[in-house]
């Protein structure tokens, strides 16, 4: 593998021996609650070191050498764009801000400033991307120019730049959350070779225990009366860095609107594998969902779990693939399915149930916020003597006091942008899905889908409102893009409105805090793409 950093180790923390794994300290550990991994719309320094951290886990220590130059995935570039792009990406953004100069090379945007992502039906069919080389340049020099770009960004702090203007800051929020997106990319790539290593620091964790224990909490998918309510949506942060301090946000996030969501059902828990799978026997559907594979023989294959009234030969030879290696789907069938959109939907609809709209997991999302927020209060108020009461907005403190620590009224809340993600399966807490079958009896709220994004049925489309940002017009729609190596204006067409995308919303195992935790954030796939690390729930109408 590209040993070109050693990245600080860290120790295994705990051990369950008697437990379902083994519980370590990662390299990458991300805080969950708004106040930690959001405190400010700009990132910290040490965020930065966090995310490069968990990039160079990836890139330097999953990744064996001889396999930069692969494809995992036939739809994407080779695994060493992404080294490039990167920092290559950054860097035009931030010689944009600071009307600087470009890193050397200077070259390097010609190959590594966009990605492809062509049409499945028809490969052929591709936006606008920077041109593939014939050869790559050596890993090495890459990574001398990514650490000449963290120089830079390590300068802007250091200079107060990255704080105290505005154009600076954004520039520097959005390559931030360019490589937490491109970092997911690269693992949902990764985990379909059969040649990437484990996570550093991490052990491999006792899927069969872990499997048992699932099998014994599983309860009844409850269906949850959601009710009609308004629902906000989106963010306000105007493009031109005017106004009060406030959080950033892509294009699609804007503007902030209101919707009406009529009155529905829903079930608590996401789909399952084994729901998935029981769908695939009954239905004779032989194509996998690509987040499985087939195998003559799969880690605990021969173990007793739970079958969910699958027969042994459906189940025989069928793994689910994760970055340890593929484990047996028997160990596997309480996580939540991994799919695209149309397989999912087709076993939503042979279930008796439908995918809901966008609209609807906001409401959702929201039906659930309000409910964590009256049982804190509720909890609260228990724990403050009667006497005292009337004094707790009056400068006494809580008893206990409270998760979170009022905002700095100098800057934004992080807590009216950002859900408490406690308790939920992102950032990696754990490199895999988690079973969800014992969460039948409570309704999921934003990424709380076992460690997968949500799926709905919504078409990414433009909204009332909608502005491609001058920053990045190639984002989600059209816009007028300037190239670093060509100042005369382009025209991009508006890529991903083509009525072939849905939007997803939440997060994966893998995504961090900051966009899984947003409300206003959205994300979207082709309904066909099979790679996508998405569930769904299933809703019906009321």
């Amino acid at each position: 593998m590209v040993s070109i950093h050693n990245l600080s180790s860290s120790k295994l923390i705990c051990l369950r021996i008697a437990g379902l794994h083994l519980l370590n300290k990662p390299k990458v550990q991300y805080p969950l609650v708004p106040n930690k991994y959001a405190a400010q719309p700009v990132p910290s320094l040490e965020e930065w070191n966090q995310l490069w951290a968990a990039w160079d886990a990836v890139t330097l220590e999953m990744i064996p050498e001889e396999e930069l130059l692969e494809k995992p995935i036939k739809l994407r570039n080779a695994c060493i764009f992404y080294l490039g792009h990167i920092p290559t990406f950054m860097d035009i953004h931030l010689t944009r801000a600071t009307k600087g100069k470009p890193t050397e090379p200077s070259s390097y945007p010609s190959i590594f400033e966009r990605g492809i992502d062509p049409d499945v039906d028809d490969p052929e069919q591709c936006h606008s991307h920077s041109e593939i080389p014939d050869s790559w340049p050596p890993a090495p020099e890459i990574l001398d120019f990514q650490s000449r770009v963290r120089v830079r960004v390590n300068k802007l702090y250091a200079s107060g730049q990255a704080i105290n203007d505005r154009a600076v800051s954004r520039a520097l929020w959005l390559s931030y959350e360019h490589e937490v997106m491109h970092l997911e990319t690269l693992l949902y790539m990764l985990i379909q070779s059969e040649k990437t290593m484990a996570p550093p620091t991490t052990v491999m964790p006792d899927f069969e225990a872990l499997a048992v224990q699932a099998r014994q909490g599983a309860v009844e998918n409850q269906w949850f009366d959601i009710p009609a309510q308004e629902v906000e949506i989106g963010i306000e942060d105007p493009d031109d860095n005017s106004g009060p301090e406030h959080f950033f946000g892509w294009d699609n996030e804007k503007p902030k609107r209101t919707v009406r969501v009529s009155a529905f059902k829903a079930q608590g828990r996401p789909i399952t594998n084994g729901e998935y799978a029981k769908y695939m026997e009954e239905k004779n559907i032989d194509a996998l969902p690509a987040s499985w594979q087939t195998l003559p023989h799969a880690n605990g294959a021969e173990t007793n779990g739970h079958a969910s009234g699958l027969s042994s030969s459906f189940l025989q030879g069928k793994a689910v693939r994760t970055v340890y290696g593929p484990i047996s789907l028997k160990l596997a069938l309480d996580w939540p399915v991994c799919a695209s959109y149309d397989e999912i939907a087709g076993c939503a609809r042979w279930m008796g149930g439908r995918i809901p709209t966008m609209e609807e997991a906001r409401s959702i999302y929201r039906h659930v916020d309000e409910a964590k927020t009256l049982q804190a209060h509720e909890s609260l108020g228990a724990n403050i003597p009667a006497v005292n009461a009337h004094l707790v907005n009056d400068g006494v403190e809580e008893s206990p006091p409270s998760k979170t620590s009022p905002w700095s009224s100098t800057g934004p809340n992080p807590s009216d942008l950002f859900v408490d993600l406690l308790g939920a399966n992102v950032g990696f807490r754990h490199w895999h899905p988690m079973p969800v079958s014992q969460n039948g009896n409570k309704l999921a709220g934003q990424s709380e889908m076992g460690g997968v994004w949500e799926w709905t049925s919504s078409v990414l489309s433009k909204h009332e409102g909608f502005e491609a940002m001058p920053l990045y017009p190639g984002y989600t729609g059209q816009g007028l893009v300037m190239s670093m190596l060509n100042p005369v204006l382009t025209y991009l067409a508006a890529d991903f409105f083509d009525d072939k995308h849905n939007v997803v919303l939440g997060g994966s195992w893998a995504t961090h805090p900051r966009i899984a935790g947003r409300k206003s954030f959205v994300n979207w796939y082709q309904r066909n793409y099979p790679f996508v690390w998405a569930g769904a729930r299933m809703v019906r109408d009321a």
